[in-house]
Protein backbone atom coordinates (compact mmCIF):
# COMPACT_ATOMS: atom_id res chain seq x y z
CA UNK A 1 0.00 0.00 0.00
CA UNK A 2 2.80 2.67 0.94
CA UNK A 3 4.42 1.67 -2.48
CA UNK A 4 1.10 2.92 -4.08
CA UNK A 5 0.75 5.84 -2.54
CA UNK A 6 4.29 6.65 -2.98
CA UNK A 7 3.95 6.27 -6.73
CA UNK A 8 0.52 8.30 -6.91
CA UNK A 9 1.65 10.83 -4.98
CA UNK A 10 4.96 10.92 -7.43
CA UNK A 11 3.00 11.14 -10.51
CA UNK A 12 1.11 13.98 -8.91
CA UNK A 13 4.01 15.79 -8.21
CA UNK A 14 5.35 15.46 -11.35
CA UNK A 15 2.54 16.70 -13.17
CA UNK A 16 2.25 19.64 -10.87
CA UNK A 17 5.60 20.46 -11.51
CA UNK A 18 5.45 20.35 -15.55
CA UNK A 19 1.97 22.38 -15.58
CA UNK A 20 3.21 25.49 -13.37
CA UNK A 21 3.76 28.57 -15.60
CA UNK A 22 7.34 29.95 -16.51
CA UNK A 23 7.81 33.38 -15.31
CA UNK A 24 10.65 36.09 -16.31
CA UNK A 25 10.84 39.94 -15.50
CA UNK A 26 10.82 42.35 -18.68
CA UNK A 27 13.05 45.47 -17.93
CA UNK A 28 11.75 48.46 -19.87
CA UNK A 29 14.49 50.73 -21.18
CA UNK A 30 13.07 51.56 -24.74
CA UNK A 31 12.38 55.27 -23.43
CA UNK A 32 8.48 55.03 -24.24
CA UNK A 33 5.49 53.50 -22.30
CA UNK A 34 4.74 50.12 -23.34
CA UNK A 35 1.17 48.91 -23.31
CA UNK A 36 1.06 45.07 -24.63
CA UNK A 37 3.22 42.12 -24.03
CA UNK A 38 2.00 38.93 -26.29
CA UNK A 39 3.70 35.21 -26.16
CA UNK A 40 3.11 32.35 -28.22
CA UNK A 41 4.67 28.98 -28.07
CA UNK A 42 7.49 29.03 -31.27
CA UNK A 43 5.27 26.68 -33.16
CA UNK A 44 1.89 28.37 -33.26
CA UNK A 45 0.99 31.14 -35.33
CA UNK A 46 -1.36 32.54 -32.69
CA UNK A 47 -0.67 35.32 -30.18
CA UNK A 48 -2.53 34.89 -26.75
CA UNK A 49 -3.50 37.04 -24.00
CA UNK A 50 -1.84 40.25 -23.12
CA UNK A 51 0.47 39.07 -20.27
CA UNK A 52 1.76 42.54 -19.10
CA UNK A 53 0.57 42.56 -15.43
CA UNK A 54 -0.15 46.64 -15.34
CA UNK A 55 -2.34 48.46 -18.22
CA UNK A 56 1.01 50.81 -19.13
CA UNK A 57 4.77 49.49 -18.61
CA UNK A 58 6.83 52.80 -18.07
CA UNK A 59 10.26 53.22 -19.67
CA UNK A 60 13.42 52.33 -16.91
CA UNK A 61 10.77 50.12 -15.07
CA UNK A 62 10.63 45.97 -14.38
CA UNK A 63 7.23 43.58 -14.31
CA UNK A 64 7.44 40.06 -13.91
CA UNK A 65 5.33 38.13 -16.78
CA UNK A 66 4.03 34.92 -16.27
CA UNK A 67 3.39 32.57 -19.43
CA UNK A 68 0.46 30.41 -19.29
CA UNK A 69 0.59 26.75 -18.14
CA UNK A 70 -1.83 25.92 -20.57
CA UNK A 71 1.07 26.47 -23.40
CA UNK A 72 2.25 23.44 -22.48
CA UNK A 73 5.75 22.24 -21.72
CA UNK A 74 7.37 23.86 -24.57
CA UNK A 75 10.65 26.48 -23.64
CA UNK A 76 10.60 28.55 -26.57
CA UNK A 77 8.47 31.52 -26.91
CA UNK A 78 7.56 34.49 -29.95
CA UNK A 79 7.01 37.51 -28.10
CA UNK A 80 5.20 40.84 -29.68
CA UNK A 81 5.51 44.15 -27.44
CA UNK A 82 3.30 47.28 -28.48
CA UNK A 83 3.46 50.64 -27.50
CA UNK A 84 1.28 53.56 -27.34
CA UNK A 85 1.75 54.86 -30.73
CA UNK A 86 0.62 51.12 -31.70
CA UNK A 87 4.28 50.33 -33.12
CA UNK A 88 4.96 46.90 -32.39
CA UNK A 89 8.37 44.76 -32.57
CA UNK A 90 8.23 41.11 -32.36
CA UNK A 91 11.22 38.45 -30.80
CA UNK A 92 11.40 34.98 -31.90
CA UNK A 93 13.05 31.56 -30.28
CA UNK A 94 13.95 33.00 -26.92
CA UNK A 95 14.03 30.43 -24.40
CA UNK A 96 11.62 31.32 -21.37
CA UNK A 97 13.33 27.83 -19.66
CA UNK A 98 16.40 30.05 -19.55
CA UNK A 99 15.41 33.52 -19.20
CA UNK A 100 15.49 35.16 -15.99
CA UNK A 101 15.61 38.93 -16.89
CA UNK A 102 14.77 40.37 -20.45
CA UNK A 103 16.07 43.92 -21.08
CA UNK A 104 14.50 46.27 -23.73
CA UNK A 105 16.31 48.18 -25.66
CA UNK A 106 15.17 51.87 -27.47
CA UNK A 107 16.91 50.62 -30.67
CA UNK A 108 14.42 47.42 -30.86
CA UNK A 109 16.77 44.86 -29.31
CA UNK A 110 16.96 42.93 -26.07
CA UNK A 111 19.80 42.05 -23.86
CA UNK A 112 19.08 38.88 -22.13
CA UNK A 113 20.13 37.52 -18.61
CA UNK A 114 19.98 33.78 -17.45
Amino acid sequence: IAASLFTVFFLFAENTANSQALYFFVTNNTGVTLNNIYVTPAETNNWGNDILPNDLFENSSSVRVDIPADYGSTCKFDMKITDLAGNSITFTGMDACLLHTLILNADGTYSAME
